[in-house]
């Protein structure tokens, strides 16, 4: 039971922390030749996981992960963006009695953004990408990396800026469908995002993110009587700090919390960022 729990939380809490692309891309893609890169750094741990309930319980050991995760996007066209999500993990896990270290690239994420409309400061598009395995041994590491699965995800994302209290203020959406083909189970996959100016060069960013497992898994063993979870979901809530370094420079730190999920780990982290468009 305790390793089943151990498997649980460290496989689904990796995923679980796979980014969504940084803000400042969201619903709005780049002009045509342009550049946008974010470099951002993530630190996770917990000793804690959410059961099938809902309920948190402890995991017998406390997991870690430092997560590298570089996202660039490009522009075709004055409608059609090109984007990389890229992740490199280094994890740890001492719930098995012992310490357990792991580091590789983990599943990468590649898509096009199509722009649909852009009127009235906002922008309605379309986010195609696939997820790719970096071909890593799913049976003989632990902690494991990922799933190493391809998949597939499709989303509908909106953005919208406005001015409040004479300061600049933007909201984001971004409602998706993920799906690996037999394993593990597919998802709806959401997150809402508003940031506001609060001074000169400093934006507050205030954000939530729901991934909702549709429980249509099939069970795939990693080895002799261990089974991988299929099905996880998560609330995740987040504060952020944007400071304004220059017109194309932007540095970002925050922290970020499990609020909710079913068979997935709890606890937090944060994370910084630096931003660059070009």
């Amino acid at each position: 039971m305790q390793h089943t729990a151990r498997m649980l939380a460290t496989l689904a809490g990796c995923a679980g922390l796979l980014s969504p692309a940084p803000l400042l891309a969201g619903a709005w893609g780049q002009e045509p030749n342009g550049m946008f890169l974010s470099l951002q750094s993530t630190f996770y741990s917990t000793d804690h996981y959410f059961d099938a309930q809902g309920s948190r319980r402890d995991r017998g050991g406390t997991f870690t992960k430092y997560e590298l995760n570089p996202y660039l996007e490009y522009g075709l066209t004055a409608r059609d963006t090109l984007t990389a999500n890229l992740f490199y993990h280094w994890l740890e896990d001492d719930a098995a009695g012992r310490l357990e270290k792991n580091h590789g690239a983990a599943d990468q994420e590649f898509g096009w953004k199509r722009q649909l409309l852009k009127q009235n400061g906002s922008v309605l598009a379309i986010h195609a990408l696939v997820i790719v395995p970096a071909g890593y041994d799913e049976a003989g590491e632990n902690p494991r990396l990922g799933y190493n699965r391809y998949g597939g995800e499709a989303n509908l994302l909106y953005g919208h800026s406005s001015t409040v209290w004479g300061k600049n203020a933007m909201l984001d959406l971004r409602l998706g469908y993920r799906d690996y083909f037999g394993y593990p189970a597919s998802q709806v996959r959401s997150n809402a995002t508003i940031g506001y100016d609060i001074a000169e060069r400093w934006q507050v960013l205030l954000g939530a993110e729901l991934l909702y497992g549709l429980n249509n898994g099939t069970a795939h063993e990693l080895a002799p009587s261990v089974l991988a979870e299929t099905d996880y979901r998560l609330l995740k809530l987040s504060l952020a700090l944007r400071y304004h370094l220059s017109d194309h420079y932007s540095l970002v730190a925050g922290g970020y919390a499990h609020a909710w999920g079913e068979n997935t780990g709890s606890g937090g982290g944060g994370n910084v960022s630096l931003w660059h468009s070009f």
